[in-house]
């Protein structure tokens, strides 16, 4: 959830306060990261699947 909250701030404070922004891209990249490791492998299977249809659908966004 921490993750989550941390991408919204970061898309919200992205425009008016670059310090924020990143400072919120490093709590959600730490979480990302101690999700990777303490969740068993079908969560991991299934986090690495979310991440690879959003990369397709953004850069496919992207290109339009």
């Amino acid at each position: 959830m921490t993750t989550v909250g941390a991408a919204y701030l970061y898309e919200r404070s992205e425009k008016s306060s670059q310090e924020i922004a990143i400072a919120c891209l490093a709590v959600a990249l730490a979480g990302i990261f101690l999700t990777l490791i303490a969740a068993p492998w079908q969560i991991q299977l299934l986090l690495l699947g979310v991440a690879l249809w959003s990369y397709r659908a953004t850069k496919t966004k992207w290109l339009s």
